[in-house]
């Protein structure tokens, strides 16, 4: 028998799921666990909304594309193509990142699957297949408008454009989304399992970070496309989007259509099914680790610092036994649930992103990029991090963990505003912390001294402010609400983010200019930070804000009574 016919049925074997009905019901299975609400009252899932999300921005950028560009050079052309190429690479390699804990099933699937007489490698391709499936949506919402839309301005040749489209950011995101699966597999499979709690959140952060930064520096790589697509920049053949936009490129043909293109294109091409055997590789692997600590159980981290917070912290900051019940509660939710760690690396990498586009000035030069700090984007890295740090934070605070041992805060009668300001604490803790590294890498680059104390007293001024508005109308223990209807705007949270941000920078840097090295300046500066914390704390404390003084008051479950026994 040669060795195709040998080939082919195993890969016949592995990639059907859907074989017989334990096969279905488990493809089945995954796919509801993607979908399913987080609470009874929630209408819509995140996964549709991720999907909405990540379809919004190309069908608005490709009416708008469509409907106002007319008559475009060929260069021209190419910096929309490559938009349309990077949004599908980043898109997906951020979606592949978010959905980090759900590439594999979780402890409860492997302790009731198992023991089922059901085979190994039927539960195996089934989640394998429900991950193709949920890739493949996100893949198709992120690149049909565009696909769609974009050929009408091809005129005659418009199933050639639609053809080139689709090739190119199918392929595209196809090859970030394996890449991303296969690090993520790698690095399940390699790791120990007591250093994989830290070194994940720094991967998936570093990946967030990066592919956010890659989408934001479109218009950097756009300029320059005719030397990078013409053999001139040095190193322009690793970068892998030039790769998916020579498919594009080489498709539609034209002067867009170098030399170099054809080779790039090839690139694309291979590195599809070198991405997919690495997967099938290292998936295996990373899955037999998964079901191994499914089985065991994960180690608890030894905690080490008990003797740390014994002396310095509790005779001091936490002096009240709910304060250090609380705290440590939240500390160690933190730092042992792995959903948390992926919603506070998206923020952390977005932070880290949009303070990169800020800071870093990209200039070409002969042919090659130029990387030069600015002094505005640089005064701008402390109020960035801190609020995305801030709301990371509050947003984690958000995310219910084990709705059904909440009861024992309840029976403990915890005071409400204690609740409050220890979340705050801690809140204010991971602020310190970001403003200790900013200030390091500050250092690092070679500002003064004055001018680094100063970032270090605007910082902390920042970060006392931010967790003051941000915890303003909140009163519950972290972790321990489950989420209500009507307790969520989308339109306000998105004019936060929208509005909130450049404002906040804006200011920020305004009062570092005119406070400068002036010592008054400075220190009304500070005071009026004071001052309104001060003013924010004292309407906390009126009789007609509308935080209740029961941090359970507005809660509608019954485990305190029935310590979720009922049927």
């Amino acid at each position: 028998m040669s060795k195709p016919s040998v080939i082919r049925p195993f890969l016949r074997r592995l990639l059907q799921p859907t074989e017989g009905l334990p096969g279905k019901a488990l493809t089945a299975h995954f796919l509801r666990q993607f979908f399913e609400a987080s609470s009874a009252t929630e209408v819509e899932t995140p996964i549709v909304r991720a999907l909405a999300a990540v379809s919004a921005p190309m069908l608005v950028a490709a009416f708008w594309i469509v409907t106002l560009a007319h008559g475009l050079r060929p260069w021209s052309a190419a910096g929309i193509h490559y938009v349309f190429v990077i949004y599908a690479f980043c898109a997906m390699g951020c979606v592949t990142t978010l959905q980090w804990d759900h590439l594999f099933p979780n402890r409860m699937d492997f302790l009731i699957l198992l023991p089922l007489p059901l085979r190994g490698r039927t539960l195996f391709r089934s989640k394998l297949f429900s991950i193709a499936v949920l890739l493949t949506l996100f893949l198709l919402a992120a690149n049909i408008f565009g696909t769609l839309l974009m050929p009408a301005l091809a005129g005659n040749r418009f199933l050639l454009a639609m053809a080139s489209h689709a090739a190119a950011v199918f392929l595209a995101g196809t090859a970030s989304a394996l890449a991303v699966l296969a690090l993520e597999s790698l690095v399940i499979a390699v790791l120990p399992e007591r250093w994989f709690r830290w070194i994940a959140p720094l991967v998936q952060t570093v990946l967030i970070a990066a592919f956010l930064t890659l989408f934001l520096r479109v218009g950097t790589v756009m300029e320059a496309l005719p030397a990078l697509l013409s053999g001139s920049v040095q190193g322009a053949r690793w970068f892998p989007p030039l790769w998916f936009l020579s498919v594009y490129e080489a498709c539609v043909g034209g002067p867009t259509n170098t030399p170099l293109v054809h080779s790039l294109a090839w690139r694309a091409c291979l590195c599809l099914p070198l991405l997919l055997c690495l997967v099938l590789m290292m998936y295996p692997a990373a899955w037999a680790k998964r079901r191994r600590m499914g089985l065991e159980g994960a180690r608890s981290a030894r905690l080490h610092d008990g003797r740390f917070w014994g002396v310095f912290i509790h005779p001091t900051v936490l002096q009240a036994p709910d304060s250090r019940a609380v705290f440590h509660f939240v500390r160690q939710t933190l730092t042992r649930l792995s959903q948390y760690h992926v919603r506070l690396a998206a923020y952390a990498g977005a932070g880290l992103a949009l303070s990169l586009a800020l800071a870093v000035n990209v200039e070409w030069h002969n042919g090659m990029p130029r990387f030069a700090l600015t002094s505005v984007g640089t005064q701008a890295l402390m109020p960035l991090l801190l609020f995305w740090t801030v709301a990371g934070m509050r947003t984690a605070f958000l995310l219910p963990a084990d709705l059904g041992a909440r009861w024992i805060f309840r029976l403990a009668g915890l005071r409400t505003q204690r609740v409050v300001s220890t979340a705050k604490l801690v809140v204010f803790c991971a602020c310190c912390g970001v403003i200790v590294l900013v200030v390091l890498a500050m250092e690092t680059g070679g500002w003064h001294g004055s001018s680094i104390v100063l970032q270090a007293i605007y910082g902390t001024c920042c970060a006392v402010l931010l967790v003051d508005v941000f915890f303003f109308f909140e009163a519950h223990i972290p972790f321990t609400r489950p989420p209500l209807p009507g307790r969520s705007s989308l339109p306000m949270t998105l004019a936060i983010y929208i509005f909130g941000v450049p404002a906040l920078v804006l200011l920020m840097v305004t009062l570092e200019h005119w406070a400068g090295d002036t010592l008054w300046r400075t220190a009304a500066a500070c005071s009026a930070a004071i001052g309104l914390h001060i003013v924010m704390h004292w309407l906390r404390g009126l009789p007609s804000h509308p935080v209740s003084e029961d941090a359970f008051l507005d809660e509608t479950s019954e485990e305190v009574q029935t310590l979720g026994l009922s049927t």
